[in-house]
């Protein structure tokens, strides 16, 4: 199962782990990881593009991804909700291999 960790601090998203492997289909069919995936390195990227990446410390790797946030802006924030839109979805449709805990700091 895909475990995703959110901790927000006076409504501002400063910590995102997401972690494990969904195994709703066997390697290279398993549509829950290709999402989940695709979400966080394209969010990674877009932060890395706009030149955000100054706002926190990021570890993107097999099995793992994690955020952390040290400076809030409005922009990293859009675009981090958005990430956490997509995870939402992806709950909703596919609970049994991904769950999702919020919580604040």
């Amino acid at each position: 199962m895909i475990k995703v960790k959110l901790a927000y601090h006076d409504d501002a998203l400063t910590y995102v782990k997401v972690s494990g492997h969904a195994n709703s289909d066997e390697y290279g069919k398993d549509l829950v990881c290709a999402g989940v995936s695709t979400i966080i390195v394209g969010v990674y990227n877009t932060l890395e593009k706009l030149g955000m990446l100054d706002i926190g410390t990021f570890k993107v790797e097999e099995g793992l991804a994690e955020f952390i946030i040290h400076k809030i802006t409005r922009e990293s924030q859009l675009i981090l909700e958005t990430l956490v839109t997509t995870l939402e979805t992806i709950e909703y449709s596919y609970g049994d291999f991904i769950q999702i805990k919020k919580m604040e700091e």
